[in-house]
C-alpha cells in the first residue's frame, strides 16, 4: 500500500487522492513513469486481498474469496467513473444516503474520475497476482509441514 501511496505523493501530487492531505512532492520528476499511471489501480486489489487473507481464520487451502470481493469492488469503481454512468452513481448516492458525511466525496469521485481500461486491467492483474501470491505462501508452507 505503501507503493500506492508514494505514486501520489511523487507522481501525482497529493490532491490527486482521496482522503489524502495536501503536501507538496516531488513533482516534475515522476518516480513511477508511465507505470504509475495503473500502478495504484494494481496495488489496491494486491494489497487489501493479501490483507483479507491474513485477517481470515488459517484454511488447510487457500481462500480466493478476498481476492475476487476486492476485484469487484475495484471493478465497480472503475466502471462507476464511465461518462455514461457516473452520474446516474452520484444521484443514486444522494438519493440513498442524502447529505451524509462521505457522499459528496465519493460521489465526486464518480463524476471527476475518468473510466480507463488500463485502470480495469491492472486491478484484474492486481487481484490474480494476490491470488498467485497466497497459492505460492500455501504451498510453501506445506512443504515445511511435511518436513
Amino acid at each position: 500500500m505503501a507503493v500506492g501511496l508514494l505514486v501520489y505523493v511523487t507522481d501525482r501530487g497529493s490532491a490527486h487522492g482521496m482522503l489524502l492531505p495536501a503536501m507538496s512532492g516531488p513533482v516534475g520528476h515522476p518516480l513511477f513513469g508511465a507505470l504509475g499511471q495503473w500502478l495504484p489501480s494494481f496495488v489496491h486489489p494486491f494489497a487489501f486481498s493479501l490483507l483479507s487473507a491474513a485477517a481470515a481464520r488459517p484454511k488447510p487451502a487457500p481462500s480466493y474469496t478476498g481476492c475476487l470481493a476486492w476485484c469487484a469492488v475495484n471493478l465497480a469503481f472503475e466502471v462507476g467513473q464511465h461518462r455514461q454512468i457516473s452520474d446516474h452513481v452520484a444521484t443514486a448516492l444522494h438519493d440513498a444516503f442524502g447529505n451524509a458525511t462521505m457522499v459528496r466525496p465519493v460521489s465526486g469521485y464518480f463524476t471527476r474520475g475518468t473510466f480507463d481500461v488500463g485502470d480495469a486491467a491492472a486491478v484484474i492483474l492486481g487481484s490474480l497476482a494476490a491470488a498467485a501470491m497466497l497459492r505460492w505462501l500455501h504451498q510453501g508452507q506445506g512443504v515445511r509441514h511435511a518436513r
